[in-house]
């Protein structure tokens, strides 16, 4: 029998046990980027246009203190740096946007993601090779989501992150502190902002609350620790004790989506969730996990199939996703 089999005997089982999470927030992850170079304002556009509930917005510092809108603090994967800067590298031989300023980082051409070889992370997403895609400060960003708000009455939230802040701190720059002041520029850091702020780093989110007094809502987000994205203990995070002590400080938890199903139940033939996220709904924390991708689906799952067990399984409270169409027509369907 199919792990497919399995699964809605699994959830055929299950579903009526659990409660289901509503409603359903659909993140749009770095923009529309299933369709057009990430984090550039014409994927924030398109993203608009889907409709999702929010857009994220990855955030790193220029040379001269500017947050700009991209998912690394590195330039070389996503950028045409190497041809423009050659020389520019540091010793590990890669390239930092803390070390250009944003005039400079303005004339790099963006492209889609790439692997270190230089083929593409995605080959079947956008190929043309003539539009002149930049990078764009957060600013920008929040002023174009604003103001297609405004002008079609609608109320899509913005969802920007925190990246690296203590390699930032390093390096003499307190990426926190430059963040919220752009979005209080916006109004974004009060409780009732449609916004979320989100970090990989538990000390950056305990000091955001206590040391810098940001009053929105705040997101834990969840790797593992092989990754190496902070010094926080990602495992004691999804523990009871862990998950309480989130809760003291964030709204909510961004998790990868590998971390959400139990894997020794999947190999039995059921679907059940990881034990830890009853500690997160136990403390009422939202949970958004990452990343819906249609283009690279968990085996065993169809979209539908993997966004139904999230939605009527694991009890999430949305998903970020590549693919916001995809999303919005199951969501549509499932209600």
């Amino acid at each position: 029998m199919s792990l497919t089999r399995y699964i809605f005997i699994g959830c055929s089982a299950l579903v009526s046990s659990l409660s289901v999470a509503e409603p359903f927030d659909i993140i749009a992850h770095r923009g529309a980027s299933g369709f057009l170079p990430e984090h550039t304002l014409e994927a924030a556009t398109l993203a608009f246009a889907q409709r999702p509930d929010f857009i994220e917005q990855d955030v790193v510092i220029t040379k001269d203190g500017v947050p700009v809108v991209l998912h690394d603090i590195h330039l070389e994967t996503v950028t045409n740096v190497e041809d423009v800067y050659s020389d520019r590298a540091r010793d590990d031989g890669r390239f930092y946007a803390l070390d250009f300023t944003l005039a400079e980082l303005k004339r790099l051409r963006v492209h889609e993601r790439q692997n270190t070889d230089g083929s593409p992370v995605f080959p079947n997403r956008y190929q043309g090779t003539q539009a002149h895609f930049t990078i764009a400060t957060l600013a920008e960003h929040i002023e174009l989501i604003t103001q297609l708000n405004r002008q079609f009455d609608t109320d899509i939230g913005i969802y920007p992150e925190i990246k690296s802040p203590a390699w930032h701190r390093e390096q003499g720059v307190d990426i926190s502190k430059i963040v919220l002041a752009t979005l209080g520029d916006y109004g974004m850091t009060d409780k009732n902002a449609n916004s979320y702020l989100q970090c990989f780093d538990f000390a950056e989110v305990k000091r955001l609350r206590d040391e810098l007094g940001y009053q929105g809502n705040l997101v834990m987000l969840i790797a593992d620790n092989s990754w190496g994205e902070s010094a926080t203990d990602y495992t004691y995070l999804r523990t009871e004790a862990g998950m309480a002590e989130v809760s003291k400080y964030a709204d909510g938890i961004g998790p990868w989506l590998g971390q959400l199903l139990n894997t020794e139940a999947l190999k039995a033939g059921k679907v059940e969730a990881q034990p830890w996220l009853a500690f997160a709904q136990q403390n009422k924390l939202i949970i958004h996990p990452y990343t819906f991708r249609k283009d690279a689906l968990p085996p065993g799952f169809t979209s539908e199939q993997l966004l139904t067990t999230l939605k009527d399984i694991l009890a999430v409270d949305g998903v970020f996703t590549d693919q916001v169409p995809t999303v919005k027509t199951w969501r549509e369907k499932s209600n």
